[in-house]
Formats: C-alpha cells, sequence, structure tokens
C-alpha cells in the first residue's frame, strides 16, 4: 500500500484444457492397454495355454466317448411297442432343439449377448471411448458360444437316435446355424432397446408353454416320427438371415447404453456366482428378470377373510403377477405328461420318478409366495400368524401346483388306480417346495469330507437336498401304489399320514438360541 492506494493484484488467467482427438484412446486401444498392464503385473507361464487347451481336448474327446456308449441304451429305451402311443425319435431331437433354442433366447435377452465385465463398466464406460471397440470382444464370445452349443445341441441328439453320419453333420450344422441367428438376433434387440422392454419377456413365456404342448400333441397323434436329418437348404437360409442380424448388431454398437451395460454386467456376475457356488436359488434370481403382470384378477384381494385367507390371496396375487411361473407351470404338465410315452417311465419305479419329479418341480413353480418369504424373512413377521402356522398355510397354492402337473401325468397314462394316492401325495410334494423355499442360504462353515474325486463341500450337498428329501420321503406310498398297480385303503391311509407329517416337518422353526 502506497500512498493511500491500494495496489490492485492481477489475477493469472489459466489456459483452457481443451481434449486432442488424436490423443484420445479408441475401445479397442484402452482394451490392449488394460491386458498389457494385466499381463505385466500377471506374467504368463510358460506352456500354460497348451495345457488348457490340451484338457479342453481330453474332456470333450471322454464325453464324446460318454455320449457314443450311451447311444445304443437310449436307442432301446425311446422302442414305442410298450405303450399306447409311443414315442419317437424325431420327436425327441425336435423337442430338445426347440427346448434348448428357447433357453439359449432367454439366457441371450436376461444376460446380454453384448456387454462388458464388471470392471470394464466401472472403468471405461465412464470414458469417451467408443462402445464399439470396447464390446466388440463379447460379440465374439457370444456367437462362437451360441455357435458351439448349436452344434452340440443339434448333433448330440441325432448321435443318441442313430442318425448317419451326413445327418449328424447336417443336423450340427441346423443348431449352429439356430445358435447364431438367436445371439444374432438378441444383439439387435438389445442395440435397438428393445430387449428391454416387455414384449420379448412375454413372447417368450408363451413359447415356454407352447414348445411342450406341441411336442405332446405330436406325441399323441403323430408318435411314430422316425429320426430325421435337416435338409441343407435350411441351414444355408438360417445362416443367411443370421449373418444380416450379425451385421446389423455389430454396427449398432455405439448405440448401446450406460444403463443397459451396468444391468447386464451386475446380471452376469450373479449368474456367474450362482453357478460356481452351485445355488439354484440366486440363478433363478439372476435370471428371473421376466416382466410381471400390473393388474391381474382384481377382484382376488377383496377375497380374504382373516389372517389366513390375507396370505392366500397375497400369495394368488404374486403367483397370478408372475407369467414365467405360469408358463413354467403349464410346461411341466405338458412335459410330464409327454415323458411318460416312454416305456420305461410309463410304469413302475420309473413312473413314479417322473411323478415325484415334474410334481416337486411343479410345486416349486407354484411357490412364488413362499420363495418371496424365504429370501425376506421379514415379510412373514408382518403376518399375525405363528411362523409354523404361516408356513402351513403357504402350501396351499403348491400343492395345487404339483396336482396340476401330476393329473397331467395321470390322464397320459392312465393312472386312475392310484389317483387318490396321488392327489394326496401332493400335499406332500408342496410341503417339500415350502421347505424348499425357506432353506436359508447355503452353510459353508460345515467341514468338508475328503474324495477321491476332491474334497465335498457337505454343507453345499445338505443344503441342495433340502426339499428333495421331503418329496421322496414323503410320497413313499405313492411309490407302493404305482409299483403294485393298485392302492388299498391301507396305501392311501398311509400317504394321508405321510403328507400330513410332511407339512408339519415343513412348517417347523428352528428356534435360535
Amino acid at each position: 500500500m502506497t500512498g493511500g492506494t491500494a495496489d490492485t493484484a492481477v489475477e493469472p488467467v489459466l489456459p483452457r484444457v481443451v481434449g486432442d482427438e488424436e490423443e484420445r484412446l479408441t475401445g479397442a486401444e484402452l482394451r490392449r492397454l488394460t491386458a498389457r498392464v494385466r499381463a505385466h503385473n500377471l506374467p504368463a507361464q510358460a506352456g500354460r495355454v497348451a495345457m488348457d487347451v490340451g484338457e479342453v481336448v481330453i474332456s470333450l474327446a471322454i464325453v464324446a466317448l460318454y455320449l457314443w456308449g450311451f447311444g445304443a441304451p437310449l436307442r432301446e429305451l425311446l422302442e414305442s411297442d410298450a405303450t399306447r402311443f409311443g414315442l419317437g425319435p424325431g420327436l425327441v431331437q425336435a423337442l430338445v432343439l426347440g427346448l434348448a433354442t428357447l433357453a439359449g433366447t432367454v439366457l441371450a435377452l436376461r444376460l446380454g449377448p453384448a456387454g462388458l465385465p464388471a470392471a470394464g463398466v466401472r472403468w471405461w464406460v465412464p470414458t469417451p471411448a467408443d462402445r464399439t471397440g470396447l464390446a466388440s470382444p463379447s460379440v465374439v464370445r457370444s456367437v462362437l458360444i451360441g455357435v458351439g452349443a448349436g452344434l452340440v445341441v443339434g448333433g448330440v441328439p441325432a448321435a443318441f437316435v442313430g442318425v448317419s453320419v451326413p445327418g449328424i453333420l447336417a443336423d450340427a450344422g441346423l443348431g449352429a446355424t439356430l445358435g447364431l441367428l438367436v445371439v444374432a438376433g438378441t444383439g439387435v434387440l438389445q442395440v435397438t432397446g428393445a430387449a428391454s422392454g416387455p414384449l420379448p419377456g412375454r413372447v417368450l413365456n408363451i413359447l415356454l408353454a407352447a414348445v411342450p404342448l406341441a411336442g405332446l400333441a405330436l406325441a399323441l397323434w403323430a408318435p411314430e416320427w422316425t429320426a430325421w436329418a435337416a435338409p441343407w437348404p435350411l441351414p444355408v437360409l438360417l445362416t443367411v438371415l443370421g449373418g444380416a442380424a450379425l451385421a446389423l448388431w455389430a454396427t449398432r454398437l455405439e448405440r448401446l447404453r450406460a444403463g443397459e451395460l451396468r444391468a447386464r454386467a451386475s446380471a452376469a456376475m450373479q449368474a456367474s456366482v450362482a453357478l460356481l457356488s452351485l445355488d439354484s436359488g440366486g440363478m433363478s434370481r439372476a435370471l428371473g428378470g421376466g416382466p410381471t403382470a400390473l393388474r391381474v384378477l382384481p377382484w382376488l384381494p377383496g377375497t380374504a377373510r382373516g389372517p389366513a385367507g390375507a396370505l392366500l390371496a397375497a400369495d394368488a396375487t404374486l403367483l397370478a403377477r408372475s407369467p414365467s411361473a405360469l408358463a413354467g407351470l403349464v410346461a411341466l404338465a405338458a412335459t410330464g405328461a409327454f415323458v411318460v410315452q416312454v416305456p420305461v417311465l410309463a410304469g413302475g419305479i420309473g413312473l413314479w420318478a417322473v411323478l415325484v419329479g415334474a410334481g416337486y418341480a411343479g410345486a416349486i413353480a407354484g411357490a412364488v409366495g413362499p420363495r418371496s418369504a424365504g429370501e425376506n424373512p421379514r415379510l412373514d413377521s408382518l403376518v399375525p400368524l405363528g411362523a409354523r402356522t404361516t408356513r402351513a398355510v403357504r402350501t396351499v397354492w403348491p400343492v395345487l401346483a404339483a396336482a396340476v402337473v401330476l393329473l397331467a401325468a395321470a390322464l397320459a397314462v392312465g393312472g386312475g388306480q392310484w389317483l387318490v394316492t396321488g392327489a394326496l401325495a401332493t400335499v406332500a410334494l408342496g410341503a417339500a417346495a415350502v421347505r424348499t423355499a425357506y432353506r436359508g442360504p447355503v452353510p459353508w462353515d460345515v467341514p468338508m469330507i475328503a474324495t477321491p474325486a476332491g474334497a465335498l463341500p457337505t454343507g453345499l450337498v445338505l443344503h441342495q437336498m433340502k426339499g428333495l428329501d421331503l418329496a421322496v420321503l414323503g410320497t413313499l406310498p405313492l411309490a407302493w401304489a404305482v409299483v403294485s398297480g393298485s392302492a388299498g385303503p391301507a396305501v392311501i391311509g398311509l400317504q394321508a399320514v405321510f403328507s400330513l407329517g410332511a407339512v408339519l416337518w415343513a412348517a417347523h422353526v428352528k428356534r435360535s438360541a
């Protein structure tokens, strides 16, 4: 300060930061740079790639030999002279191919054929790098997986039923082109944003119920469908369609949105963790992002009378709002009626295995409410009922779902003599589904058992057996009735006792210390 005046300080002006387009990393360059850093931090071991390739080749060779050895017994199993309708090998080929195509479409829609890993979504997506360069490896990987799975799905059933080598190659080519078309078509839906809408999920639910129903109709009215080989023009046509879809998909990868990439990465991570830990519940949660019906049976909540009625109405509403569960129930009923056309599964212990397996799966499909309560235990605390009473009441809808499946199988095989016993056995199957829904997380703290094949996770095995053990034990009187071909009053009474015990077992709640 001089002479009463203040010197005004001049603030320096910083230059404006401007990005240089020539120095900006593309998506491919960013991936390569990340790979170089990872390779520097984790140096590759000599011969590791050759060892991995050798293990894959040896594993595939062993699987091929096993499949070749099982082909003759399977062809004998499909002989149709012991049943009314029979089951042709060509029908088995078509049904396997249709269900596998449907399953592949569901996986591609839910996990996304084009995407990034969780780390890539966090570090790469916020950068200005192009989405095409970032997501192109996932496109190549998804196409290879789809084509490879199609080769197996198309060629293995043909080899099982005794198709000639050119026919096996033609069927494998049909499966590969279907895999290409499924992956590329789903990719087009993904980049256009249609995959996030409700329409693809609704179409898949319809197909999930329609494909087994179509197989059952063919088994009843056109059973003697001999083994077939796909005509070569069909794979060529599918290849052209798949190639066009692939080109359209690859040219529009830049349209992938960050939110969709995050959702796909999260679903893929959940599915991979569930697969590695053999967690069926986690897998269903990761892949169960289908659409829900907003308004179904609006009069249903008004039927609630008392706490138990409110609980039943809530579970019924939740089941009615789950189109995938209803479609799965229809598919299981049709599949059960379809499978009993095989001679060895049309009677005796084989029929009992089909009834228990299909009925238990149907009960699980109908146990939407118990599954929600098992995932969120606070839901049961909101109901003014005891824990045991709540679980006992929740068995109603799984029992009815199991009854639908068993009735379809009984009508297909003509099992009127054990129908009363089967109706009582559905109570045990519904209780088993409730026990499965409330089994909780996997107890990983249980000691493992050493076996020649490696360590056996005892806690995981016991966790997976919860519910299935009750389904098997609770239907032993039904097994006696099916094997003997008749069910007297003693067997019916014994099945009633077993079913009541199953409900009490499923409703049991451990008291915490």
